[in-house]
Parts: structure tokens; sequence; C-alpha cells
């Protein structure tokens, strides 16, 4: 799944080095434009460099940070969704992922959007194969109680074998 992941962000980098702003040179009459796509640029840019940081984290940073961006105002709840969408996170924290980048969606700018949604979709899948993976559990405990109670009605004819026909 983690090679999915980087698969995901890798194509989401390149979607961006194809993009019309490295291909053409900035119009004269729109400096400001270019500016702005240069700043979106920088920022994906940042947050992959901080999505680098954030897969690449032990367990003991991973969880200093979020006990950190927690403490600190709304402003990182982005940062934060990020470290809830590790690889190795629990369904509980994958659903506060979800729930950070759906509030903040709206307000991320166009360019982030795409990075920000490939979050969403890895973390939607995760949270459908957790509850696969729950619900084979329990059907593995079902048809095992089943089985331990076939074992033992065999174990009782067994016996009743055993004992003959005149014996109680």
């Amino acid at each position: 799944m983690n090679k999915h992941w980087l698969l995901c962000l890798s194509a989401l980098l390149l979607s961006a080095c194809s993009s019309p702003v490295w291909k053409t040179a900035p119009d004269a009459s729109a400096p400001a434009a270019a500016g702005a796509s240069a700043i979106t640029h920088d920022e994906l840019l940042s947050w992959l460099s901080y999505a680098d940081k954030v897969l690449h984290s032990n367990d003991a940073e991973r969880k200093r940070s979020i006990q950190s961006l927690r403490r600190q105002d709304n402003n990182n709840e982005l940062q934060l969704a990020l470290w809830l969408s590790h690889p190795k996170a629990e369904p509980g924290q994958r659903q506060q992922a979800q729930q950070l980048l759906s509030r903040n969606m709206p307000v991320i700018s166009p360019s982030l959007k795409q990075f920000f949604a490939v979050y969403q979709g890895y973390n939607q899948e995760m949270l459908a194969l957790n509850e696969l993976a729950e619900q084979r559990q329990a059907q593995v405990e079902s048809l095992s109680s089943k089985l331990k109670e076939l074992a033992t009605i065999d174990e009782q004819i067994s016996e009743r074998k055993y004992q003959g026909p005149g014996q109680p």
C-alpha cells in the first residue's frame, strides 16, 4: 500500500512539473498571475517535503508531532491530517484525518486540492480495507466457534460408540 501512496504522490509531482508554468515564459502583462503560480508551486514542494518527513518518521516522532499539533491552534490542521494519515496510523486516526481534510478542503488553494485529495483517497481506501479485515476476522471467529462446537459433538458421538449399546 505504501508503494501505491508513493506512486500517487510521484504522479502528482510529475503533473506539477508538466504544468504550463514550466513550459511557457510568463506573460509580461500578467506578472501577478505568474508570481501566484510560483508561490503555489513552492507551496506544493513544501507540502511534498513535509509529507516525505511524515512518511519517513518513526513511531516516537509521529506521537510527538501529533501531540504537539493537537495542542496548537487550528492553523495546523492540514499538518495534523498528514500525520494522522501515516501508513501505520490506526483507523481512528484516519477518520480524524478525513474529518480535518474535509473541513479544510474548501479553503485549500486549487493547486493543493489534488495533493490533499490523494491523502483523502488513501485514507478512504485504508479505512475500507480495515473494515473488510474486521469483517473477515469476525467470519473467522464465527467459523472457529462453529468448528469447536462440531468437534465437541464429534467427541460426544465417539464416546457413545466406545461405550457400546448397553452402557449408559
